[in-house]
């Protein structure tokens, strides 16, 4: 080998040695690296307790939610039922209060009043079967459906009794005007 070519090996090894990283064999910085590991790993053993915590958190607050939901749906299905037996009483007085129906009639409109009265007490039934959980074995989504629905027929039950009232208020108010006209006419 020439000197020429020894000078370009050693001049090659040189710079390939200045850019390499040596290996470092130090103690303390090992035991570091192990303290950092282990506080990491407790981190990650702490965070994934908490994550289980909130979970089971959001669960809990989803059931009671969920209560709270089919109790405030159920207050107010019993709210409105009793506006329905309200109603139905008190229209039904004011309606034979105008005399100007015959016993039949009367039949027949208190029937109108009762089937609106037997509707909102059967479904208000199945909300009280609901509350005590031991008939219905259904998921949140299934018994708010089931809730909603009942909620809508009392709804419409409420909306009937209004109905009825004046069907027979405006059925009551032809009568007597063709009662006051048929005397008035005479005369």
């Amino acid at each position: 080998m020439n000197f020429k070519s020894l000078v370009t090996l050693f001049i090659s090894l040189s710079c390939f040695w200045g850019r390499s990283q040596l290996v470092v064999n130090d103690p303390q910085t090992n035991a570091t690296l192990l303290k950092q590991i282990a506080q990491s790993v407790k981190t990650v053993e702490q965070t994934t307790k908490t994550v289980s915590l909130l979970k089971e958190t959001k669960e809990m607050y989803d059931n009671i939610n969920s209560a709270f939901q089919t109790l405030d749906y159920i207050s107010d299905m019993s709210r409105t039922t009793t506006q329905i037996l309200e109603n139905s009483g008190k229209f039904l007085q004011e309606i034979q209060g105008t005399n100007m129906f015959s016993n039949k009639e009367m039949a027949t409109i208190s029937s109108q009043f009762s089937k609106a009265m037997t509707s909102s007490n059967s479904v208000l039934k199945v909300a009280n079967d609901l509350l005590k959980g031991g008939i219905f074995k259904m998921n949140d989504a299934e018994r708010l459906t089931l809730l909603k629905e009942s909620k809508k027929e009392l709804n419409e039950a409420l909306v009937d009794t209004r109905i009825v009232r004046q069907k027979y208020l405006r059925i009551a108010e032809r009568r007597a005007l063709r009662k006051y006209f048929s005397t008035h006419k005479e005369k």
